[in-house]
């Protein structure tokens, strides 16, 4: 007698049934995974796209500061806080094709150079070779005049500073940092030191090139160089640029204005600045001894011009760029000399 074979059909045609429904599933998934997929990508290049674009704008950012720049030392010697890389501060988005761009010029020959603190052994060679026997002592005033500066700007009040004894420990400490040998000042640290910390780390013995490798030195504290709800920050003061020990008389702030003497009162200090603001006065501000025109300025105050500019050589260029979502920006130090080069010292973008 014949077997049935109803049964064993319908069973086969179930399995297939089931496989071709698992295929069809994972063909959905695949889909569904791919169109994530080109999704992702498209939104991928779009962002690429705009990163590329906004790139550019940060480059043409920067040539508009680097132009203005020259066009103002073509102009004249002097830099002013009214020339016209300092109102480079604008938006310029209707050049940018609707998208925004803002360039930002700060001038950083009017800060406290860092690295002027204690002169490098070859600014101490060459100052023998150029002075001879009084060599030594040039060395010493001119580190004496810096080294007065920090005291009277750490000592202002201002900052998270407790007293003359620590505004003192600093300046030793950050002293031995910038020189060479290992012999530790009076208040100040070397290698010795550094060596007791967890972790420990050697020494700087050299230059700073941020004005955040103060946070190595001894008794350098956050507080100290970026300020809190009671103090202001030291860093805003300061510059890691430039070792000529010269400040702009024209766009150095108040405070460190203030420190240019022992005598220099804040209402004396606030007639320096009125008088550079001044339109009708920005022929006199080519020589760093135009503080003796301003009316009511003490006659037995004398800043040391030693210690003064009106010329600027140091910039920081600050650009940024936005296209929809997407947000770019970059920073730069300029050096500007005096034969109309450029010299871009470093520029990061992120």
């Amino acid at each position: 007698m014949p077997r049935k074979k109803g049964p064993i059909l319908s069973d086969r045609s179930g399995v297939a049934l089931l496989l071709a429904l698992v295929t069809i599933a994972f063909l959905v998934a695949v889909t569904v995974r791919l169109t994530d997929s080109v999704d992702l990508q498209m939104e991928s290049s779009v962002v690429q796209r705009d990163r590329v674009r906004l790139n550019g704008m940060l480059l043409s950012g920067l040539s508009l500061a680097r132009a203005a720049l020259l066009a103002d030392q073509r102009q004249n010697q002097f830099d002013t806080t009214t020339d016209g890389w300092a109102l480079a501060d604008r938006n310029f988005s209707p050049l940018a094709g609707g998208d925004r761009l803002r360039v930002v010029v700060r001038d950083l020959s009017g800060r406290l150079q860092i690295n002027a603190l204690v002169l490098s052994e070859d600014e101490r060679q060459t100052i023998r070779q150029q002075e001879g026997g009084k060599g030594n002592r040039k060395i010493r005033e001119f580190e004496r005049r810096q080294r007065a500066i920090w005291l009277r700007l750490l000592g202002s009040g201002r900052f998270a500073v407790r007293d003359e004894d620590e505004a003192l420990s600093l300046v030793d400490a950050l002293s031995d940092w910038l020189d060479t040998d290992d012999e530790e000042r009076d208040h100040g640290a070397e290698n010795g030191y550094y060596a007791g910390l967890d972790p420990p780390y050697a020494c700087g013995n050299g230059p700073v090139l941020t004005v955040d490798e103060l946070l190595l030195v001894k008794g350098f504290s956050k507080k100290l160089l970026y300020g809190d709800k009671s103090h202001q920050g030291l860093a805003d003061y300061l510059t890691a640029a430039g070792d000529d020990g010269r400040i702009n008389l024209n766009t150095a702030p108040a405070l460190l204005l203030q420190a240019l003497a022992d005598n220099l009162g804040e209402e004396d200090v606030q007639a320096l600045i009125e008088f550079r603001r001044d339109e009708d006065n920005r022929d006199r501000l080519a020589g760093p001894d135009w503080y003796r025109q301003v009316d009511g300025f003490p006659g037995d105050v004398t800043l040391d011009a030693e210690l003064l500019t009106t010329s600027s050589s140091w910039f920081r260029i600050m650009v940024t760029a936005a296209a929809g979502t997407v947000r770019m920006s970059g920073q730069g130090i300029l050096h500007r000399q005096d034969n109309e080069e450029q010299a871009l010292v470093s520029w990061t973008v992120h």
